[in-house]
């Protein structure tokens, strides 16, 4: 079996090939037209098309399960930073380049601020004028030493809880400590920063670094050299137990994309349950189906191969509950990149590797098992790459083979024609050039109507979707609001020293960070099976349109003779071979369409903060003045954080309806109307391909019919060899499709 680039290699080979065929006859006087023209200008496109389309891996897994060092193992190299702790800061795309180089994407001021300021709504400022408004920026003094102060407050007054650091801390510590490091490379426009050559190890200070790289949006890095396939792209993704949405939501994004997902688990510890959490939503994105999982073996923490085999099988009996038959290999990715760095390692490691070499047992085990894991690698690369890419442009090549072919056994059949059969061949020249000409004016004049139908009835699916609730999302966000409590009592013990507004603050965030899960988890899902059912629905209808267009074109002017001909016989002929209308996947990563992000979170105005303020203290001077009129009265605070919690939720709800309807509005316009575009433009050209050969001959063959038998016999042997060479790429592309990975 042949590698995907060797496979790659081929294609471009036979792309090559049919260049030089179309060149060959355009060289024969009046053999060139508009239908080799398109050939040639399709060929052309097709190297491009397939690089353009990258074979996506995400490492994933919670942190400390060796995601990095896994990264490194693949590529043979310490290219991401490794060790103990929360190292990757930011998801990193690898891919192959023609020198060693970082390209780090930075955020813009404006970006920054919203991300500070929405990060702290309802966060108390005390009365001193100086919150977060709107006017907020990073780059003032006073307002960093405000933002210094919140951060200050967050740590001494307002607890950590069970999860750990509040997000929202995490992100203030990150501005303020990357501020000085990063203020002059960040400006009014997203910009960019590149590490190439010598100072190519400097982008670790950033995607290892949570406070520089909180001021970097994307982070990709080139690899010289064979260390990588030039079609595949890794991403080292961040521990996915973050109790931060937003950085989820970043991991989601990503996967979402993905072609295969290596989920990776520690064996000191096994599933986690912030493991299981995490692969619920994967189960629920519908993408288990392209999951592999990794028990990244600790050589040091076991005792022999029974403990090492016995934790796998752990693991596994637990997966099941998620899918009944997980592909799950186990070996340890440091060993491997030990191995393959030889001499390079550091003395220390040297003696680390020498010692676990001695456990001969457990290392053959660990060889095997990785072993079967590259081979199942490589198998389901192969097949990804062959569906996503190859098979598109393969049937591409394929009928302009087809076409040609069926050219230059035209011109074959008119040179070699009588006299006397010169005149009937005329007129059914005449008949192909009329009737091509119907075809494609049937094809240009329905295409555009057809296509306006299908716009409309996916701008309809949505509009019931999103603004008829047809798939329950505001349903859903409705029923999560009204039941998920808003609840004052776990910090009841601190309101003498936090105060109304602190208290509110947390009560709000803890709120916001449930709803933010929620969407994630829940309201997401739902999201993307809607998305994938209009897209099928795009995929049935140009493919319905297709078989509408298989047209015997000869039929359409009558009847062409009683006897068979050569014409009847070569031009009518039906391709026996089903193809695909569209390639939508294909379309896609060719257009690097992605969908645009899920927003349905909590947001509060100004206006929406003072009124939840004054309903809190609305309410609760009425209980005061209630418990002093009344001895028998108690006062209490929770009637006033009832009240302030009720107008949070109506907010709450009033955003979410305006961020549903901004979603449904940049799904219909970002993502399906370029969808839709693309694919027209997609099945137009196969469809141009597909019946180009029946363009106007008439002209072309007088030319044909004043040769001498001596010309005749000249063009008969050009025409000859560029049949062979034909013959010769329909049986490449056959000899292509029997080695197709299954």
């Amino acid at each position: 079996m042949t590698t995907h680039t060797q496979r790659i290699e081929t294609l471009e080979t036979i792309v090559a090939q049919t260049l030089s065929v179309i060149e060959m006859m355009e060289q024969i006087p009046h053999m060139g037209d508009a239908a080799l023209t398109a050939y040639k200008n399709g060929c052309l496109k097709i190297p491009g098309q397939i690089q353009s389309g990258l074979i996506k891996i995400a490492v994933v897994g919670v942190i400390k399960s060796g995601k990095s060092t896994f990264i490194n193992s693949l590529v043979k190299k310490e290219l991401v930073k490794r060790g103990a702790g929360v190292i990757t800061a930011i998801t990193t795309r690898i891919r192959k380049g023609k020198k060693n180089e970082a390209i780090l994407q930075l955020r813009s001021w404006d970006e920054i601020n919203h991300l500070i300021r929405a990060t702290l709504d309802l966060f108390p400022d005390n009365g001193q004028g100086a919150g977060l408004g709107d006017q907020f920026d990073l780059r003032r003094k006073k307002d960093r030493d405000y933002l210094g102060q919140v951060y200050d407050r967050l740590v001494k007054e307002f607890p950590v809880t069970s999860s750990g650091i509040r997000p929202e801390a995490l992100l203030i510590r990150n501005a303020l400590g990357g501020y000085e490091a990063c203020k002059d490379i960040v400006g009014a426009d997203q910009g960019t920063l590149v590490f190439s050559s010598k100072a190519f190890e400097n982008h670790k200070t950033f995607t290892s670094d949570p406070a520089r790289a909180f001021y970097v949006k994307d982070v990709c890095l080139n690899l010289f050299g064979k260390l990588i396939d030039s079609n595949i792209e890794l991403a080292d993704c961040q521990g996915a137990d973050s109790t931060d949405p937003a950085q989820l939501n970043q991991i989601v994004n990503y996967i979402e994309s993905a072609n295969l997902i290596v989920y990776c688990i520690s064996s000191r510890i096994g599933l986690r349950q912030s493991d299981m959490a995490f692969l619920k939503i994967i189960q629920r994105l519908g993408l288990l189906e392209n999951i592999v999982f990794i028990n990244n073996c600790d050589l040091t923490e076991h005792e022999n191969l029974a403990d090492l085999v016995q934790i796998e099988s752990k693991i596994r009996q637990e997966l099941v509950f998620l899918t009944p038959d997980p592909r799950i290999y186990s070996f340890s990715a440091l060993y491997n990149l030990f191995s393959a760095m030889g001499s390079r390692l550091s003395p220390k490691d040297g003696i680390r590797f020498n010692l676990w070499q001695e456990d001969e047992q457990m290392v053959g085990y660990c060889n095997d098992s990785h072993q079967a894991f590259q081979q199942m690698l490589d198998h389901l690369l192969e097949k990804k790459h062959y569906d996503l890419l190859l098979s598109n442009h393969l049937e591409r090549i394929r009928i302009m083979a087809d076409g040609l072919g069926k050219k230059t056994q035209l011109f074959t059949q008119v040179l070699c024609s009588e006299m006397d059969g010169e005149k009937k061949t005329k007129i059914q020249l005449g008949e192909l050039q009329e009737n091509a000409s119907r075809l494609k004016s049937i094809v240009d004049n329905s295409i555009e109507g057809a296509v306006s139908g299908l716009t409309k009835e996916i701008q309809s699916n949505l509009i019931k979707a999103f603004a008829g609730d047809s798939i329950n999302i505001g349903k859903q966000v409705r029923k999560f609001v009204h039941q998920t409590a808003i609840d004052p009592r776990p910090y009841r013990s601190q309101l003498k020293e936090a105060g109304f507004r602190q208290i509110l603050y947390l009560m709000f965030q803890d709120f916001k960070r449930k709803l933010d899960l929620f969407a994630l988890e829940q309201i997401l899902p739902e999201v993307k099976k809607l998305i994938e059912i209009q897209e099928n629905r795009i995929h049935g209808y140009f493919q319905s349109l297709l078989t509408s267009y298989q047209i015997d074109f000869l039929k359409l002017g009558g009847h062409l003779g009683s006897e068979p001909h050569f014409f009847s016989e070569q031009l009518g002929k039906k391709d026996s071979r089903a193809m695909a209308a569209v390639d939508i996947p294909a379309i896609k990563k060719i257009l690097g369409l992605k969908l645009p992000e899920v927003l349905f979170t909590a947001r509060y105005t100004t206006k929406m903060r003072a009124n939840a303020l004054t309903g809190l203290g609305f309410q609760s001077a009425i209980a005061l003045i209630s418990s002093l009129l009344d001895k028998h009265t108690r006062f209490s605070f929770t009637p006033g954080f009832n009240r302030a919690a009720a107008l949070i939720k109506k907010q709450t709800l009033v955003s979410i309806q305006s961020q549903t309807d901004l979603y449904h509005e940049r799904v219909n316009t970002l993502y399906f109307m370029p969808l839709i575009d693309a694919v027209t433009r997609d099945f137009k050209d196969k469809i141009y391909q597909r019946f180009a050969l029946y363009d106007a001959f008439n002209a072309d063959m007088e030319h044909l019919f004043s040769l001498n038998q001596k010309e005749k016999q000249s063009q008969k042997d050009k025409v000859q060899i560029i049949q062979e060479k034909i013959h010769k790429i329909i049986n490449d592309l056959n000899e292509f499709s029997l080695d197709y990975p299954s």
